[in-house]
């Protein structure tokens, strides 16, 4: 059994996951038909194939008109232009259309209804209308060759209509089949609780880190499978790595990630392949591992988690999440100084306020990474560098929006 003994820092480690996920995941998508690609995940840029849109159209129920025949109307003054049924206008004439339809040749703007009086062969216009007024131009939408989604993109309703406008139903997007395992014999699967009583009396916690990893990942729009806990014992967990490896692309653990007496997660893993990392300068963070590996005939990747829930969220969030689907960020001051270490990337978990009419950042007043509630309080994070040694009160920091 070999460990990589030296921590390494957050932006190695980052780069190395990044580097091998992208070599990862260059053949994992699957052709979605549209209407189910709604919070997926996008696997390649996609282009428009043509003008968006193909025509000029109205964009308003009204008149298509030649607009220098509108010039000078108003109320007292009503322009009349002969009403036409073909698709073509000559001078002082005018063509009734809806939203959306396509201009007759010769027009150039459109009149909205509101600003006519209707009859049956000639329509008198009391307001006129400057050329291309009211008026949908071929490409105002998209020019052919413009960038419609892009690679990483999470797909939303609004890139849905746009593309199906341009005639796509089917996306490529990320397919990917991700397994989480947690180890300890402390823990309780939600299943099979009871009471709280059950908790109190055998000592035991409920195993909600694969709860919330596993709704991390549905949040990236990719498939997961949890699995039951796995006792402290290096044959049960051993087995179960070894069939979520068998039904997985990736494999993600939480718990035995240090090198103590009952933490046997970490030991099995490293028998199974190349083990990357194992303990990252990152608080809270610390005990992270990565290693890839080829397990029956096919490459595989294992994310080795921290048991502390705070923790396993914020590596979740740092090493699969950011690659995938990247946080909002926003730029606010300080409410107090923050202090840090030389050496080490610090997580803070903060949360906005607002001071005399200014929104700022409050960090929370929470340490230890099993503090769970410290992160639905929080309103982000801001990402202390290893080369700080923290901020001082009215500094602008970027926080990441949770």
């Amino acid at each position: 059994m070999k460990y990589v003994k030296e921590l390494i820092s957050y932006n190695n480690a980052k780069k190395i996951v990044f580097n091998k996920l992208e070599e990862f995941l260059s053949d994992k998508f699957l052709e979605v038909d549209i209407f189910k690609a709604l919070g997926k995940i996008c696997f390649e840029d996609i282009y428009s194939p043509c003008n968006l849109p193909m025509f000029n159209k109205s964009a308003m129920d009204g008149y298509a008109v030649i607009a220098e025949d509108t010039f000078g109307a108003s109320e007292t003054n009503p322009i009349i232009l002969n009403l036409v049924k073909e698709g073509h206008l000559n001078e002082e004439e005018a063509f009734r259309l809806s939203t959306g339809m396509k201009l007759p040749k010769n027009s150039n703007a459109v009149v909205m209804k509101e600003y006519t009086k209707d009859h049956e062969t000639f329509v008198e216009v009391i307001s006129g209308v400057y050329p291309n007024e009211n008026v949908s131009k071929i490409g105002e939408d998209l020019k052919k060759g413009d960038i419609v989604l892009k690679k990483g993109e999470t797909i939303t309703p609004y890139h849905i209509a746009l593309l199906s406008s341009i005639g796509m139903k089917k996306i490529k997007c990320y397919s990917l089949n991700i397994g989480i395992i947690s180890t300890g014999d402390e823990l309780l699967d939600i299943e099979d609780l009871i009471d709280l009583k059950q908790l109190e009396e055998n000592e035991m916690i409920v195993n909600s880190n694969v709860l919330m990893l596993s709704d991390l990942v549905r949040e990236l729009g990719l498939t997961v499978k949890p699995y039951k806990k796995a006792p402290d014992n290096p044959e049960f967990i051993e087995k179960a790595i070894k069939l979520a490896l068998l039904e997985n692309d990736i494999v993600v653990t939480t718990g035995g990630t240090s090198v103590g007496d009952r933490d046997y997660t970490i030991e099995k893993i490293s028998e199974m392949g190349n083990l990357l990392f194992h303990g990252v300068q990152l608080r809270p963070g610390r005990p992270a591992g990565f290693l890839e590996c080829e397990f029956n005939g096919k490459k595989r990747l294992i994310f080795v988690l921290s048991g502390y829930p705070v923790a396993s969220g914020i590596q979740f969030e740092l090493f699969i999440r950011s690659y995938f689907k990247p946080r909002k960020s926003i730029n606010l001051p300080l409410n107090r100084n923050i202090a840090s270490s030389l050496g080490r990337t610090d997580i803070l978990r903060v949360k906005i306020v607002e001071e005399d009419g200014i929104s700022k950042i409050e960090p929370l007043r929470i340490s230890g990474s099993g503090i769970l509630s410290s992160m639905t309080l929080a309103s982000g994070y801001i990402i202390i560098e290893e080369n700080l040694e923290g901020y001082e009160k009215e500094d602008i920091v970027k926080v990441y929006l949770l």
